[in-house]
C-alpha cells in the first residue's frame, strides 16, 4: 500500500537572499533541524544524499524510511512564472525586480543497492522545493513545500482492514507529522540565522 504524505509553509527570514540561500544549500545542515531525521549521509560516488528518517507507529513500533536524494539548485529569472506564482502567496512585499532561487530535493535515478533484514524499513520517494525570494525590506521569504511516499507490505491484523479506509487514516497521520516536523525544522532555521519573531505562516496546511 502507497501513502503519501504533504506538508508546506511560508517563512521570514530576517537574513538576505544571498546569506539564505548559502544556509539552504547546506543540505546536511538543514536536514538535521528535522526531528525525524535520523541520518543523512553524502553518497560521493552518485553525488546523491541519503535519508534516514524514523517515526513510531500508534502502538511504538518504529517505522524507519530511508530516501535517496538528489539536490539541484536553480535560479528564477525576473518575470518567470515560478517567481510570480512565489510571490502571489507571500504576506509581504516581494521585489519581483530582482531574481530568486530554487532549491529541489527529487528522488535519485541510481541508487546503491540495499536490503533489509527486518520488515519495517521501507525505501520512500520524495519531492520537496524550496523558493527563496528577495522581499522589499531586504529579508527573505521562504517558500517550503514536500511530499514523500512510502510503499508499505500491511501485516495482520492491518491487511484485514480496508485498504482505502487504512490508507485515508495513514496520510492523515502523516501528513499531520510532516506539518509539525516542517515548522519546527524551519524553526529551527530561523533561530539559527538570528531572526527576531518567527513568522511561520501554514496557511494551507494539511487537514
Amino acid at each position: 500500500m502507497e501513502v503519501v504524505g504533504k506538508s508546506k509553509a511560508l517563512i521570514v527570514l530576517e537574513s538576505c537572499l544571498h546569506e539564505s540561500s548559502t544556509y539552504f544549500s547546506n543540505h546536511e545542515k538543514i536536514l538535521r533541524c528535522n526531528p525525524y531525521c535520523k541520518n543523512v549521509s553524502y553518497i560521493h560516488d552518485l553525488d546523491i544524499f541519503q535519508w534516514t528518517f524514523e517515526v513510531d507507529d500508534p502502538k511504538n513500533n518504529p517505522i524507519i524510511g530511508i530516501f535517496f536524494v538528489k539536490q539541484i539548485e536553480e535560479h528564477l529569472p525576473t518575470g518567470s512564472n515560478s517567481l510570480l506564482s512565489c510571490a502571489e502567496k507571500s504576506r509581504n512585499g516581494i521585489n519581483t525586480n530582482l531574481p530568486g532561487k530554487r532549491i529541489r530535493w527529487v528522488n535519485a535515478d541510481t541508487i546503491p543497492d540495499i536490503s533489509f533484514d527486518n520488515n519495517y524499513t521501507f525505501i520512500g520517494r520524495t519531492h520537496s522545493e524550496i523558493h527563496l525570494l528577495h522581499q522589499t525590506d531586504d529579508r527573505t521569504a521562504v517558500d517550503f513545500e514536500t511530499y514523500i511516499s512510502l510503499d508499505f507490505t500491511l501485516s495482520f491484523p492491518l491487511n484485514l482492514m480496508p485498504e482505502n479506509i487504512l490508507k485515508f487514516m495513514t496520510e492523515k497521520i502523516m501528513s499531520k507529522i510532516m506539518q509539525q516536523a516542517t515548522e519546527s525544522m524551519l524553526c529551527q532555521v530561523q533561530s539559527d540565522i538570528c531572526c527576531s519573531v518567527p513568522e511561520i505562516s501554514v496557511g494551507e496546511r494539511q487537514k
